[in-house]
């Protein structure tokens, strides 16, 4: 006999029906969570359930923790840590630990994320925590932060320029040696600072390039894939310029867009003046050189022209042959760029520092002064030891002293020579190479005329020329001919 169902047993029956679904629901997450779930009753603090994967976390078997505290499974500190837990969970109803140690029943330490809220079961005071093990992703936070750090003193401490635009230009990031290289420091993230925080760039021709049209440009855009030591010049703000080399990478995001460039430069500035001092040097001693031997072939033929024995002219030709070479090493000190006053004197009388004295200014005579100021030496400094002051065993000397007169434009050179305490003094009865030196070569190179004066007391020699004309930065290069010495 069918026994007849109301619409309100029905009804009951079908809410036992969703309550047992939601229960297998609830119970196969549970189980099934891959955080650590637990159940405490929340006046004894004990535990009333856990879920698998909260067994496995503690290496506790699931009967095992039933019955027992937080801090009696390594979940907590120590017991007070668990009742100042439960009483803030009395007081808000959750409660929250973001980095919370655990130590599983065999000793090892994990880290977890803790969320556990107090609610209402059937009139029972019921807490449930919510345990995520988040011992991996603390561990690679820790090598991000590592990575991270090494990245930036490597990015700081580093020797070369680096910085990074977006795909934009925009400067995102530089380190010091960028706003070295730069001369100032721009404004990270500024749309008015993009590709380069230079004030402005030129290419090695010295022409300018655009912000725009720089290499930054070219790889933050994607119209290139990389830029390889490309030289680039940088206006810094004081005028200044300075010559970089820079390579470029782009940066891309997982879909292999461009996202940016990274730019690492390298200051060259020091390098390109030494290698334009360099060809100026190859150039110099090729010129220097086919220079000398003309000057070597008209010495050699003025001295053999001449009515003395061969081994008195002989010894003068090795003479002068030293007083050119001494002009060489004076020059060669100074690469190439002129040389001292003094160190012309000092080579010329090594031998003769207690009876020689000389004083005056820096002065550093340009390449082709210097080398006809040391002949002139040499020819006076010859006459002295065979007639003059410096021929006596144990007296006379020879005062040497020069000065500038003026200043810019107008400043003079003045040099005196004076001898003393020699033999009487006799003008030569003839004019010879010697002579020429010291008359037509002085006043064809230094634009002025020597005074020669032969006084009873001893020789004086004195010249007062233009100081531009002289001095290093003028005439460099225009060294002697060998037409100089085949004038009568």
């Amino acid at each position: 006999m069918d026994i007849p169902i109301t619409q309100g047993v029905a009804d009951d029956l079908a809410f036992r029906v969703a309550i047992r679904q939601s229960e297998i629901r609830y119970r196969r997450l549970f189980e099934a969570a891959h955080d650590g779930v637990l159940t405490l009753n929340a006046v004894s603090r004990k535990i009333t359930d856990a879920n698998p994967f909260m067994s496995h976390l503690l290496g506790y078997r699931h009967e095992e923790l039933l019955g027992k505290e937080l801090w009696e499974i390594g979940l907590l500190r120590d017991e007070r840590a668990s009742q100042a837990a439960f009483r803030e969970l009395q007081k808000n109803g959750h409660v929250r630990y973001e980095d919370l140690p655990l130590e599983s029943k065999s000793g090892e330490k994990r880290e977890v994320e803790v969320v556990a809220n107090r609610y209402d079961e059937d009139g029972t005071q019921v807490v449930q925590c919510n345990v995520r093990d988040i011992t991996e992703r603390k561990r690679t936070e820790g090598a991000l932060r590592a990575s991270e750090e090494r990245y930036r003193t490597l990015f700081e401490l580093g020797p070369s320029a680096v910085y990074s635009c977006d795909a934009r230009g925009v400067i995102q990031d530089f380190n010091r040696r960028a706003a070295e290289l730069w001369g100032r420091s721009p404004a990270r993230g500024d749309d008015s600072e993009r590709f380069c925080g230079s004030i402005r760039m030129f290419r090695p021709d010295g022409s300018l390039m655009p912000h725009d049209q720089c290499p930054m440009a070219w790889v933050s855009s994607g119209k290139v894939s990389e830029v390889n030591d490309e030289e680039v010049i940088v206006e810094r703000p004081d005028g200044s310029r300075v010559t970089s080399v820079v390579n470029i990478r782009p940066l891309k995001n997982e879909r292999g867009e461009v996202t940016g460039a990274i730019n690492c430069a390298y200051d060259i500035t020091e390098r390109k003046h030494v290698e334009e001092h360099q060809r100026f040097l190859m150039g110099e001693l090729a010129h220097r050189g086919g220079n000398l031997l003309a000057v070597i072939q008209s010495i050699v033929a003025r001295n053999l022209a001449g009515t003395k024995p061969l081994a008195e002219e002989r010894n003068t030709l090795l003479r002068r042959l030293q007083a050119l070479a001494r002009s060489q090493s004076a020059l060669m000190n100074k690469g190439f760029q002129g040389a001292l006053v003094a160190e012309i004197i000092r080579l010329e009388f090594e031998g003769f520092s207690d009876r020689v004295v000389a004083a005056g200014p820096d002065v550093m005579l340009n390449s082709r002064a210097a080398q006809t100021f040391a002949l002139l030496l040499h020819e006076l400094a010859t006459n002295a030891t065979k007639h003059g002051a410096l021929s006596l065993q144990d007296k006379g000397r020879v005062d040497v002293h020069w000065s500038i007169d003026g200043k810019a434009e107008e400043a003079r050179f003045k040099f005196q020579w004076q001898e003393r305490d020699g033999p009487p003094v006799v003008v030569p009865a003839r004019k010879g190479f010697g002579s020429m030196l010291l008359e037509k070569l002085a006043s064809q190179d230094f634009g002025a005329q020597p005074k020669i004066t032969f006084a009873p007391h001893g020789l004086s020699y004195s010249i007062d020329a233009s100081l531009p004309t002289m001095t290093a930065g003028n005439q460099r290069t225009n060294l002697l001919r060998s037409s100089d010495y085949s004038r009568p």
